[in-house]
This record gives structure tokens, sequence and C-alpha cells, in this order.
């Protein structure tokens, strides 16, 4: 009558017009005719199929079906407990009712959990007693089947479980979607009582067998989360698994009914949610490139994959690999070791470059050698490191102001993982908060970039400055003193031509500083021009030679020429050439010490002529051979530099040379090993054989007001500075005032002449060698009164900037005085600080010094 695939809509046994369908399997033929009278007696309608074995009772069940099943415990050959095995493999089957003359509780309880429906003594057997049995298990039976119906129509897994855990019921839901056999129908007949563990993930696995054994013990509701595999795409799903135990009246469990809900989509939105949210978070907390790279590595590494790297590109420029993370740390030398040696090639079709040249992300999940060749380089050559190779990579662009800027790739290593598009996905929505943070970082850096050249101009702007001001005014400061003292007619005859020379000297250096601010001007205006003619370049290092000659003899440094005579002409403007020469042959005068030597050397090398200008003086440090031509730089800045000058003079030579077509460069072993310059210039050409050499020439000139009258007599001061033609004129001009002068050409010296002397009033410069200035006011301020720690001290000096007068006297000076000046202020001043004079003739009221 009934048919497990269109169970019964009710409850409850057929009426009496139907009859029911029972087999009877027993093998005492008066038993079955006991059984059969006692339906009869029950008011049961009942066609009875009778099975001696319980092998023959399967094979009736194999032919036709059956509303229920009466079983005798005791068969030939074979038990009840067996034939219940069998029906269970078997699968879906009837209500049995097992019918046994003897037995135990323990064995009730054995056929009951094999599968039996009810369990009757043929002792007590009574018509009664069958009836309701029948009733009872077809009702349960109806019951169950109408629950399977339901739980195959639900959208979601639904399982039940024994007792002991065993899962004894998937429905049709969990076959399709797992791909397994269906429960009791696996070939050969064996059963299946656990699905295989490949089915979940291994992650997975031990700690949800942990849990349920702990439901199992504890009777209390199950709930997981764990990751299913599915067989259609073979991607593992996150599942929500939920189990609550059936009781009976006792409250003893007798089943678990489970359910496996699909939430992997909910789950990944809210881990990528969560993800994206810690992402920004991290990713926006710092504005340095270098923390924003670190951050965005440790987002990826492990999480997403084995090894990740952030490629940028400037423009047209090289792709630069600026970030690379491992998993292993100790892989990533190799990692960059590989991208110096074998870099992204612009044209790949594959890799970082691809997605930089396109602006489309690329998702390889499964790459062959050759694409891991153009894409990364050699990494499957002998040898190499198997923990680089990815079995699967992503690279995605990173964007700014609508271009591509940059690319990320991340990888996995190993047959184990295969990025998805749902991966990619991932990757592009973290590239897009990263792009903004690593474009900030750039944006910053160049913002900071920008802000410390600008720091470093207006440094260089006002230590230019300062320069200019000390090497004008300390020509200026001898050039005014000597003019003055020659038209006051209070010079003596015996030292007119000393002073003619120390003008004529100092007028010369102030004219080449300035001609040298001016060249430079019309270098960084673009208003440098030549009048380009042949020149014979033996005649232009001669005149060169003969006009350094006196500087060279004056400091003792000896000049040699090694000039070939057949070098033939050269093509340019002859002023300009020389003045190239002038300037190396003075450089190298000027780091040479006494008794050392220059040399200048002619020679021709193919189609050009080169001319070089050596010295053994103290040389130059290699790490600034590569700013030796750079506009106002020099290696002993500051104000205790031992050598004067702007730094213009080399950085002229390099532009004049390149303006010629020449090559100038530079070469020391080091400090103490001399340098060599090599200037290298092209032969003229035919058509260029034509003109002459002239000669250069500079000069300038300077008046001077008279001297006014001061009262300095018997005034006793010290001078400290390192210019000779400085302590001369201040101490002539003081001295025709009738004070007492004692001079000193340092600060160390200064000290010991205040020691010995005992000044009145110190004059002293500020720029000097080895010791300013500023540290010769402290050291004087710190001796004791009677040794002279409280003298009067004027600060004479070149550098007069605001911020220069303001540094003086705080370092301890009462007056700072800017060069040049002339002798009647400083008279004056000498007398209005020391409490003599006003400088304009009043009277003062002397105050302690």
């Amino acid at each position: 009558m009934s048919d497990d695939s269109a169970p019964p809509t009710s409850l409850d046994v057929p009426d009496a017009n139907e009859t029911l369908k029972l087999l009877l399997v027993d093998d005492d033929e008066v038993d079955r005719l006991l059984v059969q009278r006692l339906l009869s007696k029950g008011g049961l309608a009942a066609e009875v199929v009778e099975a001696t074995s319980g092998r023959e009772a399967l094979e009736c069940l194999k032919a036709q079906s059956f509303d229920v099943i009466l079983l005798d415990f005791h068969l030939p050959a074979e038990d009840g407990l067996w034939v219940l095995r069998e029906l269970g493999r078997m699968g879906p089957h009837s209500p049995i009712i097992v019918l046994t003359g003897q037995g135990s509780e323990q064995t009730a309880v054995e056929l009951m959990k094999a599968g039996a429906s009810d369990y009757i003594s043929k002792a007590k057997l009574s018509a009664e007693h069958l009836t309701q049995s029948l009733r009872q298990a077809m009702r349960l039976h109806m019951a169950e089947q109408q629950h399977r119906a339901l739980a195959e129509a639900l959208p979601q897994i639904v399982w039940t479980a024994g007792a002991d855990g065993i899962p004894d019921y998937f429905n049709r839901r969990w076959y399709d979607y797992t791909g397994l056999r269906a429960l009791g129908t696996q070939a050969g007949g064996a059963r299946v009582d656990v699905p295989p563990p490949d089915v979940f993930h291994a992650e997975d696995l031990p700690g949800c067998i942990a849990r349920w054994r702990e439901c199992l013990l504890s009777g209390a509701a199950f709930e997981s989360e764990f990751r299913i595999r599915r067989h259609a795409d073979a991607t593992f799903r996150w599942h929500l698994v939920q189990a609550l135990p059936l009781r009976n009246a006792h409250g003893r469990i007798i089943q678990w009914l489970g359910t496996c809900t699909d939430i992997d989509d909910q789950k990944r939105a809210s881990e990528t949610l969560s993800f994206m949210a810690e992402a920004s978070a991290l990713l926006t907390a710092s504005l340095e490139m270098s923390v924003t790279l670190e951050r965005l590595s440790t987002l990826l590494i492990p999480r997403l994959g084995d090894w990740c790297a952030v490629y940028l590109q400037e423009d047209d420029g090289p792709i630069r690999q600026v970030m690379v993370a491992h998993a292993d740390a100790s892989r990533v030398p190799r990692l960059r070791e590989l991208h110096r040696t074998h870099p992204p090639l612009a044209t790949a079709d594959r890799g970082p470059a691809r997605v930089l040249r396109t602006g489309e992300p690329e998702l390889v999940s499964e790459p062959t050698d050759e694409v891991v060749q153009e894409a990364l380089g050699p990494l499957d050559r002998p040898g190499s490191d198997e923990q680089l190779r990815p079995g699967s990579w992503m690279v995605v662009p990173l964007w700014a102001q609508r271009r591509v800027f940059g690319a990320l790739q991340i990888c996995a290593l190993g047959p184990g993982r295969r990025y998805t598009a749902r991966d990619l996905a991932l990757v592009q929505e973290l590239a897009r908060r990263a792009e903004i943070a690593i474009d900030n970082a750039r944006l910053f850096e160049m913002a900071k970039a920008e802000h410390t050249m600008a720091e470093q101009a207006n440094r260089a702007k006002d230590e230019f400055l300062a320069a200019v001001s000390h090497e004008l005014r300390t020509p200026l400061m001898a050039m005014l003193g000597w003019t003055r003292m020659l038209r006051s007619g209070q010079l003596a005859p015996e030292k007119h031509g000393r002073a003619l020379e120390a003008v004529e000297r100092n007028t010369m250096v102030q004219t080449q500083l300035i001609e040298d601010l001016l060249d430079v001007s019309r270098i960084i205006t673009g208003k440098m021009r030549l009048e380009v003619r042949p020149v014979n370049p033996r005649e232009l290092i001669e005149a060169a030679l003969d006009s350094v000659r006196h500087a060279a003899e004056t400091k003792g440094v000896s000049l040699h020429a090694e000039l070939d005579p057949d070098t033939g002409p050269i093509s340019g403007d002859a002023d300009r050439l020389q003045q190239m020469v002038w300037n190396l042959l003075s450089n190298a005068i000027k780091f040479t010490a006494r008794g050392g030597q220059v040399t200048a050397s002619l020679r021709r090398v193919e189609d050009a002529v080169v001319i070089e200008v050596r010295d053994n003086g103290q040389g130059i440090p290699k790490a600034f051979l590569t700013h030796i031509f750079e506009r106002f730089w020099q290696a002993d800045g500051g104000s205790t530099r031992k050598h004067g000058g702007l730094g213009l003079g080399l950085a002229i030579v390099r532009h004049l040379t390149e303006l010629h077509g020449g090559v100038i460069e530079a070469f020391s072993e080091g400090e103490g090993q001399g340098a060599r310059f090599s200037l290298r210039l092209p032969v003229a050409t035919a058509s260029q054989l034509r003109g002459s050499v002239p000669a250069l020439h500079a000069t300038a000139r300077l008046g001077a007001p008279p001297l006014p009258i001061t009262v300095l007599e018997g005034l006793r001061v010290l001078v400290v500075d390192d210019e000779p033609d400085a302590r001369e004129l201040l101490s002539v001009m003081l001295e025709s005032r009738m004070a007492q002068v004692v001079t000193a050409a340092s600060a160390r010296e200064g000290l010991e002449q205040l020691r010995r002397f005992q000044p009145q009033v110190v004059l002293s410069d500020i720029g000097m060698p080895g010791e300013d200035g500023y540290s010769f006011i402290r050291r004087l301020r710190a001796l004791p009164p009677e040794q002279g720690g409280q003298t009067p001290a004027i600060a004479l000096t070149a550098f007069a900037r605001m911020e220069d007068r303001a540094r003086a006297l705080l370092a301890g000076f009462q007056m700072h005085v800017a060069k040049p000046i002339e002798p009647a202020e400083l008279v004056g001043v000498l007398a209005a600080l020391t409490g003599r004079t006003a400088p304009w003739g009043e009277r003062v009221r002397n105050t302690p010094a």
C-alpha cells in the first residue's frame, strides 16, 4: 500500500476498507499461522507475504515494498540483528517489528539500535498487542516519512544522527552539494557511517570534532562554523552547523537533528568589511612611505598570500620595486636581488609591467614555466629557491589622478592555493585603499623633499650672501683704509709703496669677485655669449701662467709648464678660455701649501686638446668630488674656513667648458694627495682657422674721503685678524693716532697677547681659520677680570648680516662693526667704547672697562 517515494499524508493507519501489505519472516509454520489468526482477530485486513529465512526476506523486499515487516529474531543460519543490518544497507525501509520467543532487555536495546520499530515477546503476543504495535509502527513510520519529505524540500542541508553521534541520514541537498553517493548505496554495498574527511576543510575539522564530542557527552546543543567542499567548483565554503538533541519521555537522547546553512557570502562579507576597516586604519595612520608599505605587507602576508611586492613607475622611467615581503623573511634578499638582476621588461605580456602599461588587473591561477619566466625572471632555473615560484598570482594597478603609478602583486606558493575572481575583487578593493595611502605618502615625501630643498636653498642663499658680503668687504677694508691714509698725508713716505700695492692687490681681488658674480648671473639667465675664433692653446696657457705667477711666488708655490707646441689651434672665446685656465691655476695655488708645486700641461689626444692643471696640495676628499663643480659649493664652508672665495670659479669653468663643447673632470686620491683637473676641448676644424688671441684685462678704481681727527693717545689696542693687510692697516691707522697697537694672526695668538699686553680694548675679526671670533670672545669672557676677562671688545668683520650682529653681541662683543670702515669711524667707536670721546667729538663719562 505504501511507497517510500510517496509517503502518506496522514499520521494514522489506513481505514478498514484498505488492506495492509505485510512481510512475515519466520521459519516456524505454527508461529506464522498464529500471527495470521491474531491479525484476523484484531480486525486488520492484511495481505501477508511469508518468508522462512532472512535471505528470502531480502529477496522479497527487492521485488516489492511492504507497509510493515514482522521479523522473527531466531532464523536458520542468521538472526534478526543480521537481517536488520542488511536492511539498513539497502536504505530507507518499512517499519520492522521483531517477534521472539526468548531474549533479554539487552537484546531489545540492540534490536532498537539496529533499526527495529518495536520488540514483542511471542509469549505475550495477543491480537490487541499486535494491533497496537502495528498501528504505532505505522504512525511513527509515516511521521518519519513526512519529516524526511520536509527535509528534502528544504534548500539547506539537513541531517540526523543516532544517540551515539553517528550520522544516519542526509537529505538530497547534502549529496548534491558534496557530490557524495547517497548513504547506504555505495558500490559494493559497504555502509558509509560518516562523510569522508576531505569533505571538510582540514583546518576546521579538529575543532569541529572536539566540539561535537563535548556536546555528545553533555547533551548540549551543537553549533559550529566550518568549511565544506562544494563539488561543483571544488571550493570550500563556510557553513553554520547546528544540531539539537531529541529526547524520549525519560529524557534520554534518542536522536540528533542537524542543519548546515551556507553562510560563506555573509561571513566573507563580514570578514572583508572588518579587513578593509583594519586596512584603512593601518594604511592611513602614517604618511611615511616605508611605514605605509610595511603595514601593507603585514595585511597581505600570510593572510592573502605567501609573498608580495609593490612596483612604482614615474612617467616613462624604470620600474622600481619599492617593497617586497615574504612569509619567510630570509627569502626577501633573494627576491630583491632577482628584481635587480632581472627587472620587469616594459613590453612583457605578463606580470607588473603589463599591468603598469595597460592599467588592467591580472589573475593567473596556474602559471606555466614560460609565463613565470616572462613575468618574474628565472625563478625556475636549476638551483633556484622553490619557495619563490608562485603557483598562482594576482597583480592589480595603483591609480592616482587618472593614471597608473604603480602595481601591487601578491603570490601564493605551491599547488594548494589557486586564486579566484573573488580573491581578485578583494585585492582590488584593498588596492584602492592602498593606492590612496601610497599616493599620499608619495606626495608627502615630495612635499618634504621640496621643503628640504627650499630650506637648503634659503640656507645656501643666506650663506652665499654672507660669503659675498665677507669677500667684498674684506678687500674694501684694505682699499678704503690705505687710500684714506694716503690722501690724509699722515702715512710715512716709506709706506706709500706698500699701501699702493695693497690697494692694487685688493682691487684686483674685488674685481675678480664681481666678475665671477656677473658670470654666474649670465649663466643662470642664459645670457653668456662667446666670441668664437681660432685660439692657440699654448699662448693662452702661458698668458694665464703669467697672470698668476706673482700670486704663486708670494705664496712660495713653484709653477711648471709642460706644453706641447704642436697641438694645433682650438675654436673658442679667447678671453673665456684664458679665464678657465686662470681659474684652474688660481684654485691650485690657493690649495697648495708653501713649497708645493703646480703644473700646467698641454697635449693632443686624437681630435681633442687636453689641458691639465695638477698640484701636490691638500687634495679633495672622494666624497666631495661629485660636488666640486657646483655653484657656491666649498668643502670648508662657514666662518672657520681657511680659504676665501665664493665657490664660483670651478662652476664657471664647468659651464664655459660645456659651452665650448668640452669636458672638465677632477681627480684626487684623497686629502693630502693633491688634485688634477683635466680640460678636454675639441680641435678647430679647417673652416674655423682664423682670428687671433686677445689678452685678458680687468681693472677697477675706488675713491676715498679724508680721515677725521680722533684722540687715542696711549690707548692699548689688541687687533686680532688673520688677514695681514687688515692687521697692518689697522695697526698703522691707530698708531698714527698715537695708540699702542699689538696684532695677532689667530684667536690662540690673540689670547696670548691679551695676557702679555693687557689691552684696554680688543678689535677682532670673526671669520678666521681654525678658531673663529665667536670662540675667541667666549674664551676671553671666561677669564677672570684681573686677566682681562672684562676687556671691551669690538667685532670688526665682513659678516654684516643682522643675525651676525646679534650672534656677535650674544657671544660677548660690546659692538659689531662691519667691514669696510673708515679710519675716522673706527677711531670714534674706540674712543666712545673706552669712554674717551664720542665719535662726534662729545666728551663722555669714563666707565670701568
